[in-house]
């Protein structure tokens, strides 16, 4: 008898690493089987499958009628982030963050190095002289935001390529951007200690609709076609997909080993005020409303007409600001 997941042979192994092994499935007439250590290949054999070939096949169809999200993240083809931007994020949580660590980690990868200077170069940071080195670009936009900077900018390059006839990515970016804007702006204002977590939490929040789009366009089609505007589109994917892209970005985040806030954020934005929360999620739920307000069916020109929102001209001139560097 042999396990056509695992390729063991025998009835009972007597090592001290199978002991115990016994078969959960078994085909006297081919010699085949499933052993009690490929538990999880035991549905795709109740379906028939009697070849590797089969099996491989079967487990996979298996997997994502069972558990989709964590399908979606498992075999999306995307890289992991930079350990570095995860390593800098601690040095930050540690209160104790020395300068020198955090240029120590940035150097040691070429495209963030390029990407810091570009910053610390922009138009919105740019104050006459150039800089040529990260110590003086940390120092001129400071760490955090320098972080927050590094770590949108490295996402989105993640995502490239989408189909344009399904997502006008401009205008995705434009809605994260406003949302971190809103998000640190009204953090600040209640003197949150997390405004600058916020800003992320607001840029990252809808990379879900991403990668519903980059692994099943087709699928994800039927939601983009009978979407509207506002938040209904979480609405749809429930109806359609069984969760919303708030769950696949905290699946995502999970298996990039992003601080459990995000995931936390990522994974329950969607939702009404008056659904119980933390005072952050209630902030990056407004956030999103607002941004879903202010911007969906705008022209650019259009953008710059203020509604009665009391912080919006501070969120305007943050959004204006960082346009160049999101966007």
């Amino acid at each position: 008898m042999i396990c056509i997941n695992c390729g063991r042979t025998h009835r009972y192994i007597n090592s001290a690493i199978d002991q115990g092994m016994h078969w959960l499935r078994s085909d006297e007439a081919t010699g085949l089987g499933i052993c009690s250590f490929c538990p999880g290949a035991v549905v795709a054999w109740d379906q028939g499958a009697r070849d590797v070939r089969d099996l491989a096949t079967a487990k996979w169809q298996v997997e994502r009628e069972s558990d989709l999200a964590g399908w979606l993240v498992r075999h999306a083809k995307l890289p992991s982030l930079p350990h570095v931007l995860i390593e800098i994020y601690r040095e930050l949580e540690s209160r104790v963050a020395g300068i020198d660590r955090i240029i120590d980690l940035i150097e040691t990868d070429p495209g963030l190095t390029a990407r810091t200077l570009q910053i610390g170069n922009s138009a919105y940071y740019g104050m006459g002289k150039e800089v040529t080195r990260v110590e003086d670009a940390i120092l001129r936009v400071g760490p955090f935001d320098l972080w927050a900077l590094l770590i949108s900018s490295e996402v989105k390059s993640l995502f490239f390529g989408i189909r344009p006839d399904l997502i006008d990515m401009n205008s995705f970016w434009r809605h994260s951007l406003f949302t971190a804007c809103a998000c640190r702006v009204f953090a600040e204002q209640q003197r949150l200690e997390s405004a600058g977590d916020l800003f992320v939490a607001g840029l990252l929040h809808d990379i879900g609709k991403l990668l519903f789009l980059e692994m099943i366009p087709i699928e994800y089609g039927d939601v983009i076609k009978r979407y509207k505007g506002g938040d209904e589109g979480a609405a749809l994917e429930l109806e359609l997909m069984g969760f919303d892209h708030g769950e696949l970005a905290a699946r995502l985040f999970e298996s990039w080993q992003l601080p459990d806030l995000f995931v936390e954020l990522a994974g329950n934005h969607h939702g009404p005020d008056s659904l119980p929360g933390s005072a952050r999620l209630l902030v990056l739920r407004r956030a999103n409303q607002l941004a879903h307000e202010y911007l969906d069916n705008r022209s650019v020109e259009q953008e710059l007409q203020t509604p009665s929102e009391p912080a919006m001209q501070s969120i305007i001139d943050l959004y204006t600001q960082l346009t160049e560097l999101v966007v």
